[in-house]
């Protein structure tokens, strides 16, 4: 298995982190063993320099922030042409907001997560494309319901048995928020870098990056901005904390599908809980969805065991290409521009998309 250097301090730290992520440093002193909030703060840094968590960031819950549906999707597409060449297309897409290739031995693959406010429109961008032989195939799984994050157990084993996926579970509610809230320009100006975790997600780093585009907030109304986001349920934080150093790990995506949602949703639920994993996990439609970032013995053998399991119907594997940099994937914020502040609905553009899309064919 390989061992870890990190010592049981430093786990129950990092799990700490990943179970209460609204934590303040002096909470994190009263919920360790760490005596003095310095020894916090310097241990943090240092785990972050060595690769061991991601954020902090904000999901954002859509339906709490527009009256139309919105919420993400995942698109896996296949494609003759280069890495390079696909994304130049996608980019096209304004509402793209993270691009991965995906290892396969016979085919170009590339994982795609976006923010779609018309479904049919989204996929009718990927059959032009597919058209237009720029890919080959695409499969889009939009999210029925907001999704979970659950970080690792530093005390649990990094490869764990399936043997509790059918085990009943509490699953808690995870559908997507009512609008019940009015969001002004400084809301949604603010919202994006939020989202990010824009330097840190310090309030003062966004209303600096806001004036360079001549928007004059100021420090009070980007700091009630924020705490009205958190009122209202809009955002939750999070962090991504790996259960080892992200390049000693591996990052894949496992569907499978049964022949009842409840019982997709529980094998979802179960899968490794608490154990040494991150794992997120959501719906998409007949689907589930799950995204691991694991210890690598942890894949070995793991869609043969999947495969034994006959209430599980379908199963497909996407593992990164790469992980030697997180961010050095394509990842953008959520494009907001087209928030309509009267209406409070956030819909696409999709025409204009498409018209970017074939201004560039005719120029190839």
């Amino acid at each position: 298995m390989g061992k870890s250097q990190l010592t049981t301090n430093e786990k129950e730290l990092l799990t700490t982190l990943g179970t209460f992520p609204d934590s303040s440093m002096k909470e994190l002193v009263d919920r360790t063993q760490y005596k003095r909030l310095s020894s916090v703060i310097k241990k943090i840094r240092q785990l972050k320099k060595q690769n061991m968590f991601y954020g902090p960031f904000h999901d954002i819950d859509f339906g709490k922030l527009c009256k139309n549906p919105v919420h993400m999707a995942i698109c896996v597409i296949e494609s003759r042409q280069s890495f390079e060449t696909v994304i130049s297309y996608l980019r096209l897409i304004e509402p793209l907001k993270f691009v991965f290739p995906v290892l396969s031995p016979h085919k170009k693959v590339i994982g795609t997560l976006f923010v779609s406010s018309d479904d049919q429109k989204m996929m009718s961008l990927f059959q032009l494309l597919k058209d237009s032989t720029i890919i080959t195939d695409y499969i889009v799984r939009p999210y029925s319901h907001n999704r979970v994050v659950e970080n690792p157990n530093f005390f649990g084993d990094p490869n764990p048995s399936l043997d509790t996926l059918l085990d009943p579970c509490d699953i808690p509610d995870l559908s997507f928020g009512c609008h019940n809230t009015k969001w002004n320009e400084c809301d949604i100006s603010i919202l994006p870098y939020v989202q990010a975790g824009y330097n840190g997600g310090k309030l003062i780093e966004i209303l600096k990056a806001e004036r360079k585009l001549n928007k004059m907030w100021k420090y009070d109304q980007i700091k009630y901005s924020h705490r009205k986001m958190v009122r209202n349920g809009l955002i939750t934080k999070r962090y991504f904390i790996y259960p080892f150093p992200y390049s000693q790990c591996i990052d894949f995506n496992l569907f499978l599908k049964t022949e009842d949602k409840a019982l997709t949703k529980r094998i979802l639920c179960n899968f490794a809980r608490g154990e040494r994993v991150l794992r997120e996990w959501v719906l998409c439609g007949d689907w589930g969805h799950i995204g691991f970032v694991s210890h690598p013995l942890f894949l070995t053998g793991l869609m043969h065991k999947v495969g034994q399991i006959d209430e599980i119907k379908e199963k497909e594997m996407y593992q990164i290409y790469s992980i030697s940099d997180r961010e050095s994937f394509l990842t953008r914020p959520p494009e907001l521009k087209c928030f309509d502040l009267d209406k409070q609905t956030l819909e696409y553009p999709y025409d204009v998309y498409r018209e970017r899309i074939k201004e560039k064919l005719e120029g190839m």
